[in-house]
C-alpha cells in the first residue's frame, strides 16, 4: 500500500522560511530538508493512501476547520506532493479538480457539504489569462449574468485605451457585486492561480471577512513554477508527503498524479482523440531530457520553444491520427521545463525505467569524452541528442548509429565533424527530424550524402552542409525547414519540390537570399517565413505564389530600403520587423515572438536599419504587427489590414512622416505621443476604403490629416499625439466621425445652385402653402437664406456624421478639449441621431458651426467646468433640432468665467436658426454682440425671447444693449416670441426686418434718427400691435418704413363648402 502524509501548517506570513528552530523537534530526520510557510504549529500528519484519499482527506480538513481569527476567511494553499525543500510541487491543480468535482457530484453527502458551506466556486485559471478573465470567472461562478455587458463594455473600452489583453485589471464596481454576493454566506472557493504575478482577491471582490475559505494552489499543469504572494492573510499551507519508509514505493503513487493532471490538460483543450498516456508522455518527454543533465546545465539547446511539437511528433509520441493538430494544441498548454532542477530529477528518478518509452530518449554531453569513448546508440533510441562542448567539433564514428538504424527518428548532433558525403546517420531511414549545428566536414566534398524520404523537420545551422538539388527533390514529405548561418544560393532553385514545406527560416545567411526563380506553386503551403537577420538582404523575395502564407519575418535585415508586398498574401495573419535583429528564440506556433523574447539593445556590431518604406496594403487579415527600431522609417501603409492597437511610441520611428490606415475596419486604438516628424495621417476606420480629401498644395502644411472614424472612443489614443502635431505646426486636419461620407458634397451641391444674381443667398424653403401663388413685387426677404458659401470647411475642421455613437465619450479626454479649444476652425454636426450633446470645449478657435437633423440634442453647447469663450466665432446655423432647448447654455458669475464671457462671441456675425420647436431660447444675454450682422430664425415656435435676462448679471445689463452691426432680422413662425431680447436693445446700422407669423412679437430693436430707415416686412395686423418708447428713445414708428404683404393670414381653402 502506498502511503503518503498530509501535513497543515497555519501561516500568518507569505514568505518562503527555510530553516525553522522547531522543524527537528517536530519532525523525524527523514523530513529534515522540509520547509513551511510562516510561524504556525504543525498539525498531526494523516496517511493517505492514494490520490482519491488525498482528495477526502482534504475535504475532510475543510469540514472541519471552521471559526475564523479576526473574522477574517481561512485561506488554505495547497502545495501538492513533494518533499519540502523543493521549490516546485506537483498535483496542486489535479487535486483542487477533484475537490470542485467531488463536491458538485451527486456521490458527496450533500447535506454534510450543506452543512458547511452554503456555495461553491470553481475557478479554474491555471492557463492565466488577466486579472480581468480571472473576475469574470468569478462571475459566471456567481451567475452573475447580468454584468456580462459590463465586461464587455469595459474589454471594448480597452481596446480604445490600447490595453493589452494580459494587462486588463478587475472592474471595481464587479467587485462590488461579488462581495456583497459572498460576505454574508458560507462560501468555499476553489482558486486555480496559474499567473505569474501576484494577485490580490480581495481587489476582485473576494471578501476578507466573513464565514467564507478559500482553497487555492499556484501555477499550471504538472509542476508548479515558483512561490508566489498570496494577498489574504491567515493562511494555512496544505503539503502531501511521501511517508519517508515508502519512497521506493512512491512511484506508481507519483505517476497516478500525472495522470490526474493529464486529464486536466486534456480538458483545457477542449479536443477529442486525445488520451490521458498520449499527454504525459509529451510532459515526460522533455522531463527525462532534461534531467539527464547536471543541475542548472545550460550547454545543451533542446530548442523547446520551437521544437517540443516536433520532438513529440518525429518521435511517435503522438501516433498517426491528427498528430499535427494534436500536436499544435497540446503545444501551448503542456508546461516545458527549462534546466534540469532539484524537482525534476527528483520526479524523474520515481519514474525511471517505469515505462518502456522513457528508455528510447538519450541525451549525451560532454567536454572530454573522446570519438571512442561515446557508446553506440541502443537500438531502442527513438531521439538521441549528442552534444560536445569543446573548441573543436568531435569526430563522429561511421557506427555509432547502426544499432538504432531502423527505430531512430529525431537526431540532433552539435559541434561534431564527420564526412558530409558520407554521414554516420546515412543508415537511419526512418529518421524524421535532424538537427545539425556546428557540425564541421571531415571529408572534401561539402555535398553529397543520402536522402531521407520520411523527413518532416530539418534544421542546420552554422554548417556548411550543401544539399545537391536532387537531394532536396527527394524530401517531398518535409514540413519544416530552419537554417542558420548557411548559404542557399546553391539550393534555391530546388524549393519548386517542397510543395508540403509549411514553414522556412532562412536566417543569419552568409549570402543574399533570392527565390524569385520559384515557381506559382513553389511554396503553395508555406504559411510562415523567417527571413530574420540577413543583413545583405537587399530587396524582397516575390511572394505573390504564397497563397497561404501567414507569417512574415525580417527582424535584422537592415539593407532593406523598401518593404511593399506586391500581390499581398490573402491569409498573411502577422509580420514582424525589428531593428535590434531576431529575437532570442524562434516558436514553433505561427504567431510573434513574446515581447520577453526580444531583444533589448541591438546586436554588435549595430547596423543602421535602411527601411524607409514599409506597405502592407490589402494585408485583410493581418492583426498582429511588432515594429521596433526602424531610424530611416518615413512610410507606413497598413491600410486594409485587421490590426487593432497601433502605438507609435513604442515602435521607436523618429522619422516617420506618412502613415497610411485607410479601411482598418478592426482598428480601436492608435497610440500616438506626438511624433515630432509627422507630415501625413489618413485614418479610416470604415469596411471600405474611400478617396482621400486632399489636404492642401503639397508643401503648404507641415502636417496634413484625415481622419474617420465612426466610435467617440477612438479619440482616446489618438488625441494626445493629435493635439500637440497640430498646435506645432500648421495643419489641415480633417476629423469626421461618421459612417458615411462628408456632407460636403451636400454644401458643393447648394452652391453650384447659387446664380449670380442672387449672390450666395440659397433659399431654404418657401413660406407659402402653395407654389402657384405668386408674391407680391414689393415684398422683399420673402425667403429665409443664407450664405452657404461662409460654410466651406477650413484648415481644421471637425465633422460629427451619420451612424456616429459613444461621442459622450469625448467629453472627459482633456487632450481632445484642447484640440478642440486651440486647433479647431470649424465644426458640422448633422443627421445623428445619437448624440445628446456636443462635446464640451472653450471652442477659442471656431470661426463657424452649423449643427442639423440631430433629433435628440437637447443643447448645442452645454455649459461644463463654468465657462466657455468662443474667441473667434463668425458664424453659427442650426436647422432641424427636435429637441434642442438651447444654442448656449448659462454662464456661472465667477472670477474665471468674467475673463472669459467678457470675450465671448465678440465676433460673431450670423445666427441662422431653423425648424427647432423646442427651442427655447439661444443666449442668456449678459454681454454685447458688436459684430452680430444677420439674425435668422423660423420654425422655433417655442422660443419666447432670443436673447434672455441672464439673472446673475441683473446690474451690468439693466439698462440694455446695444449690437452695433446689426443689420438683417429675419424671424418667421415663432408663434410664441414676445421680443428678441429681455431688455432694450439697440441696433443703430439696422437695414431689414423680415417677420412672418410672429403673432406675439410686441417690440422691434431701436434705431437711430440719422440715415436711411430699415424696411420693415411684416403683417399689417402685426405692426399696428407692436408697443414703442418714443422718438427721443429711437423706437417710434416713423423710424421705420414699413412693407406689408397681400397674403399674411392664415391660408384658407380653395373653393366653398355646400350647405
Amino acid at each position: 500500500m502506498e502511503t503518503t502524509l498530509l501535513f497543515l501548517c497555519k501561516c500568518d506570513s507569505p514568505l518562503l522560511d527555510l530553516t525553522r528552530p522547531w522543524l527537528s523537534r517536530a519532525c523525524d530526520q527523514e523530513f529534515k530538508h522540509l520547509a513551511f510557510v510562516g510561524s504556525g504549529e504543525i498539525c498531526a500528519p494523516w496517511y493517505v493512501k492514494d490520490f482519491d484519499d488525498a482528495v477526502r482527506q482534504v475535504v475532510d480538513l475543510l469540514y472541519e476547520s471552521d471559526g475564523t481569527a479576526e473574522g477574517k476567511i481561512k485561506t488554505f494553499l495547497l502545495r501538492g506532493w513533494f518533499d519540502g525543500s523543493a521549490r516546485r510541487v506537483l498535483g496542486g491543480c489535479a487535486v483542487l479538480r477533484a475537490i470542485a468535482k467531488l463536491l458538485r457530484s451527486t456521490t458527496c453527502d450533500d447535506s454534510d457539504m450543506r452543512k458547511h458551506f452554503d456555495r461553491i466556486i470553481h475557478v479554474d485559471c491555471s492557463l492565466w489569462k488577466s486579472s480581468r478573465t480571472m473576475q469574470r470567472t468569478i462571475a459566471e461562478e456567481l451567475n452573475l449574468r447580468h454584468v456580462m455587458h459590463i465586461f464587455d463594455k469595459e474589454d471594448e473600452d480597452d481596446d480604445f485605451r490600447g490595453v493589452e489583453n494580459s494587462s486588463r485589471k478587475v472592474i471595481p464596481r464587479i467587485a462590488s457585486l461579488i462581495n456583497k454576493s459572498l460576505r454574508d454566506e458560507r462560501f468555499l472557493m476553489i482558486f486555480h492561480n496559474g499567473g505569474s504575478e501576484d494577485i490580490d482577491l480581495v481587489e476582485s471582490g473576494i471578501p476578507l471577512y466573513g464565514e467564507g475559505k478559500l482553497l487555492c494552489t499556484y501555477g499550471g499543469r504538472f509542476l508548479e513554477d515558483k512561490w508566489k504572494e498570496f494577498k489574504l492573510l491567515h493562511t494555512y499551507d496544505i503539503y502531501i508527503y511521501p511517508a519517508a519508509y515508502y519512497y521506493t514505493n512512491i512511484a506508481p503513487h507519483i505517476e497516478n498524479v500525472l495522470h490526474k493532471e493529464a486529464a486536466g490538460v486534456i480538458g483545457d483543450t477542449g479536443m477529442d482523440g486525445i488520451n490521458t498516456e498520449t499527454v504525459l508522455d509529451c510532459f515526460l518527454y522533455s522531463l527525462f531530457l532534461t534531467t539527464r543533465l547536471p543541475e542548472n546545465f545550460t550547454g545543451v539547446d533542446y530548442g523547446w520553444a520551437t521544437h517540443a511539437c516536433n520532438y513529440w511528433i518525429c518521435d511517435g509520441i503522438l501516433g498517426e491520427d491528427k498528430t499535427w493538430d494534436i500536436g499544435n494544441t497540446l503545444y501551448h498548454v503542456i508546461p516545458i521545463l527549462g534546466n534540469s532542477t532539484y524537482e525534476t530529477r527528483r520526479l524523474a528518478s520515481y519514474l525511471d525505467g517505469q515505462k518502456k518509452p522513457y528508455v528510447g530518449w538519450y541525451s549525451v554531453t560532454s567536454n572530454k569524452l573522446r570519438a571512442e569513448d561515446i557508446s553506440n546508440v541502443p537500438g531502442s533510441a527513438s531521439s538521441y541528442f549528442l552534444t560536445f562542448q569543446g573548441d573543436d567539433p568531435a569526430y563522429v564514428r561511421n557506427d555509432l548509429f547502426q544499432l538504432a538504424s531502423n527505430n531512430l527518428r529525431v537526431l540532433k548532433l552539435y559541434n561534431c565533424s564527420f564526412t558530409f558525403a558520407s554521414p554516420p546517420f546515412q543508415c537511419c531511414h526512418n529518421l524524421r527530424f535532424l538537427w545539425l549545428d556546428h557540425c564541421a566536414n571531415t571529408g572534401k566534398k561539402q555535398s553529397g550524402g543520402p536522402s531521407f524520404l520520411n523527413l518532416l523537420v530539418l534544421d542546420i545551422r552554422f554548417t556548411d552542409y550543401v544539399f545537391l538539388p536532387q537531394m532536396i527533390e527527394l524530401m517531398t514529405n518535409l514540413r519544416e525547414l530552419n537554417t542558420k548561418g548557411v548559404s542557399w544560393k546553391t539550393a534555391s532553385h530546388a524549393w519548386k519540390k517542397l510543395q508540403k514545406l509549411q514553414k522556412l527560416r532562412l536566417t543569419e545567411s552568409s549570402d543574399v537570399v533570392t527565390v524569385d526563380s520559384c515557381s506559382s506553386v513553389d511554396m503553395m503551403n508555406l504559411e510562415l517565413l523567417d527571413l530574420s537577420g540577413n543583413t545583405h538582404l537587399e530587396s524582397l523575395p516575390t511572394l505573390s505564389s504564397t497563397r497561404s502564407l501567414k507569417m512574415l519575418i525580417l527582424d535584422g535585415c537592415s539593407s532593406l530600403e523598401q518593404v511593399a508586398l506586391q500581390g499581398a498574401p490573402p491569409l498573411l495573419e502577422s509580420f514582424s520587423f525589428d531593428g535590434y535583429g531576431p529575437a532570442e528564440n524562434w516558436t514553433h506556433s505561427i504567431h510573434l515572438p513574446q515581447k520577453e523574447l526580444r531583444r533589448k539593445s541591438p546586436l554588435a556590431p549595430v547596423q543602421i536599419v535602411k527601411v524607409t518604406k514599409i506597405s502592407l496594403h490589402g494585408c485583410g487579415r493581418l492583426h498582429n504587427i511588432y515594429l521596433h527600431a526602424l531610424p530611416n522609417l518615413e512610410e507606413l501603409d497598413l491600410s486594409g489590414a485587421a490590426i487593432k492597437i497601433i502605438d507609435l511610441h513604442a515602435m521607436y520611428v523618429p522619422k516617420l512622416k506618412k502613415l497610411f490606415l485607410l479601411g482598418c475596419e478592426q482598428l480601436r486604438s492608435l497610440i500616438w505621443k506626438g511624433s515630432p516628424r509627422l507630415e501625413v495621417l489618413h485614418v479610416d476606420t470604415q469596411g471600405t476604403k474611400r478617396s482621400v480629401v486632399c489636404c492642401g498644395e503639397q508643401g503648404s502644411f507641415g502636417f496634413q490629416a484625415h481622419i474617420v472614424f465612426t466610435d467617440g472612443r477612438f479619440i482616446w489614443s489618438s488625441s494626445d499625439g493629435l493635439n500637440s502635431r497640430s498646435q506645432i505646426a500648421v495643419s489641415k486636419v480633417y476629423l469626421l466621425i461618421s459612417c458615411t461620407s462628408s456632407s460636403q458634397t451636400n454644401i458643393t451641391k447648394s452652391i453650384k445652385e447659387i446664380g449670380s444674381s442672387r449672390q450666395g443667398l440659397v433659399p431654404t424653403r418657401p413660406l407659402l402653402p402653395y407654389n402657384d401663388i405668386a408674391m407680391a413685387k414689393d415684398v422683399t426677404c420673402s425667403l429665409l437664406v443664407w450664405n452657404c458659401q461662409q460654410l466651406q470647411t477650413l484648415n481644421v475642421h471637425i465633422e460629427i456624421g451619420k451612424g456616429s455613437y459613444n461621442l459622450e465619450s469625448m467629453q472627459d479626454e482633456g487632450n481632445f478639449r484642447s484640440f478642440a479649444a486651440f486647433v479647431v476652425e470649424s465644426l458640422h454636426v448633422h443627421d445623428n441621431c445619437s448624440i445628446t450633446a456636443i462635446p464640451p470645449s472653450n471652442w477659442e478657435r471656431l470661426k463657424w458651426c452649423h449643427v442639423e437633423s440631430c433629433p435628440k440634442l437637447h443643447s448645442v453647447f452645454s455649459r461644463r467646468n463654468g465657462t466657455y469663450s468662443f474667441w473667434c466665432i463668425n458664424t453659427f446655423s442650426a436647422s432641424d433640432l427636435l429637441v434642442a432647448y438651447c444654442i448656449w447654455g448659462s454662464v456661472e458669475k465667477t472670477w474665471n468665467d468674467l475673463y472669459y464671457t467678457l470675450r465671448s462671441l465678440q465676433q460673431l456675425q450670423h445666427i441662422y436658426l431653423y425648424n427647432c420647436p423646442r427651442l427655447v431660447f439661444v443666449l442668456p444675454i449678459s454681454f454685447t454682440l458688436p459684430n452680430l450682422e444677420t439674425l435668422q430664425i423660423a420654425y422655433c415656435s417655442n422660443l419666447r425671447h432670443v436673447f434672455p435676462w441672464d439673472h446673475e448679471y441683473t446690474e451690468e445689463i439693466a439698462s440694455g444693449f446695444t449690437f452695433d452691426n446689426l443689420k438683417h432680422i429675419k424671424l418667421h413662425h415663432l408663434h410664441k416670441l414676445e421680443q428678441i431680447c429681455v431688455v432694450k436693445l439697440t441696433a443703430p446700422a439696422l437695414q431689414s426686418v423680415g417677420i412672418r407669423d410672429c403673432w406675439g412679437l410686441r417690440r422691434l430693436p431701436a434705431v437711430t434718427r440719422q440715415g436711411p430707415k430699415p424696411v420693415v416686412d411684416c403683417e399689417k395686423d402685426l405692426w399696428d400691435k407692436l408697443k414703442w418708447d418714443g422718438l427721443r428713445a429711437g423706437h417710434h414708428p416713423s423710424l421705420f418704413e414699413t412693407r406689408h404683404s397681400a397674403y399674411y393670414k392664415k391660408t384658407l381653402p380653395r373653393g366653398s363648402y355646400l350647405r
